[in-house]
């Protein structure tokens, strides 16, 4: 059963789950979904069979989205920020984690556009789509057992 806390969390997350087109890196696309009280947010970006890396541990303050995330075949690594903008977007920023200080790192109430060296992003919803095969094997294998 989901307690109170974690109802109220699966809430603020519907609005960010989804399939989405992302501006950074271009063309990536990445699929959220709630799976046992925790928003899941694998992408992929320069071979659309292949998984490439994921968003994790996943919260929501106020309106924004918060995340870390890390490529799955480099050491890139670092964390992000969303909100919801119009026209089914979401708008926000990342940062790679070599470009924050560890407290940066570690603070997510930092993570906004007045701390340099932010990449913009904007996701578009995409529509009528079902996942991909990659991220459904995420959801139902990948995360259960590895992350």
């Amino acid at each position: 059963m989901i307690d109170s806390g974690e109802n109220n969390q699966a809430t603020a997350f519907q609005p960010f789950e989804g399939m989405w087109l992302a501006s950074h890196p271009a063309g990536a696309i990445t699929c959220a979904r709630l799976v046992n009280g925790h928003l899941l947010i694998p992408y992929s970006f320069g071979n659309p069979e292949k998984l490439t890396g994921h968003y994790f541990d996943c919260r929501v303050n106020g309106k924004g989205l918060y995340s870390r995330f890390e490529h799955f075949d480099s050491a890139q690594a670092g964390v992000m920020f969303l909100t919801i903008g119009p026209n089914h977007t979401l708008q926000g920023g990342r940062w790679h984690n070599s470009q924050l200080s560890e407290a940066d790192q570690q603070d997510c109430s930092r993570w906004s556009a007045a701390l340099p060296g932010m990449k913009v992003l904007t996701w578009i919803r995409i529509l009528n789509k079902p996942a991909p095969e990659w991220a459904e094997k995420y959801f139902t294998e990948d995360w259960p057992n590895k992350f």
